[in-house]
């Protein structure tokens, strides 16, 4: 047992969450119902990308409440399927006890400039269960009240004893419609003993199938190359960006995949001061191939540069995406792959 749970766990103990008391709170919102998904058309599925902004909490209230004015303003402008971004699942952290303490014990170290992957480890195990019940119950809660889906953006908790890097999708109902983990985890999730996913999977959804590549997932093309083959007409990129978002990181990554696949993307971002010695901005966005958008740069929409709270909501058309030709399927030289295929892989 760490230090964490060996000094906190019976305060955290004593400080549980449950689906019934954050239903009672999502009651007391007294949502009325939408009518977005009544009838769905596939040359225009509205979706809503949200861009997100780190807060500390003084009460479970306080969160989901926040939570809420997210998914009602994008309700509001007809959205569909509404995104968060990754480690939203997190944001319910400063509502543990001696958060403070804990993030102190996580800060970066000197030598690296990078938090101590031991220490985010040995917090994660101690407020991995509470956080996550916060988390994964008002995501819920949130999609069967406005019956719309949610892609609730990814977070990082233990499933048993494995640190999993994962996001999830709720359906209209509330139901978890599925959830897929991290393919390529970076440098410093790797070092926590975060696991890859072995496999990417496609979800069947009212606004077309859809797949998960979470932040720099989609900085490879295999990855959205295999979405594509199993069938996924949308890409969803829950992000996060450390330092300073520059029109180079906008270009790179989901907007180049989308280029490749000739597929939607759809990136959620989450911006502010993590508590650990470093910011993270904003990039949200939706893309789509060049020869659909009018300045030719794969951008349909993007939030307006502020650090703090925005939404962007588009309608796309699916059935577009038919007329598109995509050299990576539909023009293949045999002669050339079968000389340098070995090479290659």
């Amino acid at each position: 047992m760490n230090k964490f749970t060996m000094s906190n766990l019976a305060l955290l103990m004593s400080y549980k969450v449950s689906a019934k008391e954050i239903e009672k709170i999502v009651d007391r919102l007294e949502i009325l119902p939408s009518d977005n998904l009544y009838a769905v058309s596939s040359r225009a599925v509205n979706i809503a990308s949200l861009q997100v902004l780190i807060k500390q909490y003084s009460s479970l209230a306080d969160y989901i409440v926040d939570m809420n004015l997210y998914v009602a303003d994008a309700v509001n402008r007809r959205a569909q399927l509404v995104c968060f971004p990754a480690y939203a699942g997190l944001l319910p952290v400063s509502l543990v006890p001696q958060y403070e303490k804990s993030l102190a014990e996580a800060r970066p170290l000197a030598e690296t400039g990078s938090p101590d992957p031991t220490r985010v480890h040995q917090a994660l195990a101690y407020f991995s269960d509470f956080v996550y019940e916060a988390y994964f119950c008002t995501m819920s809660a949130l999609a069967a009240r406005h019956r719309i889906c949610i892609m609730s953006g990814s977070t990082l908790y233990f499933d048993g004893d494995a640190l999993c890097h994962r996001a999830f999708l709720f359906g209209h109902q509330g139901d978890l419609v599925g959830y897929q983990d991290k393919v390529i985890p970076s440098k410093l999730e790797q070092d926590m003993g975060v696991l890859p996913a072995d496999e990417i999977r496609v979800f069947e959804t009212p606004v077309g199938p859809l797949s998960i590549l979470i932040g720099s997932d989609a900085d490879y093309f295999e990855t959205a190359h295999i979405a594509k083959a199993l069938g996924a007409r949308i890409l969803l990129c829950p992000s996060v960006f450390p330092g300073e978002y520059t029109p180079i990181t906008s270009t790179l990554g989901l907007n180049m995949r989308v280029q490749e696949t000739k597929l939607y993307g759809v990136q959620s971002c989450l911006v502010g001061d993590t508590g650990l010695g470093f910011t993270v901005e904003g990039g949200c966005a939706v893309y789509a191939p060049n020869e659909m958008v009018k300045l030719k740069n794969g951008v349909v929409s993007k939030a307006g540069g502020s650090p703090g709270p925005d939404i962007i909501c588009v309608p796309l058309n699916l059935d577009r995406l038919d007329q598109l030709r995509c050299p990576y399927t539909q023009d293949r030289n045999r002669d050339l792959m079968h000389k340098y295929i070995d090479r290659l892989y």
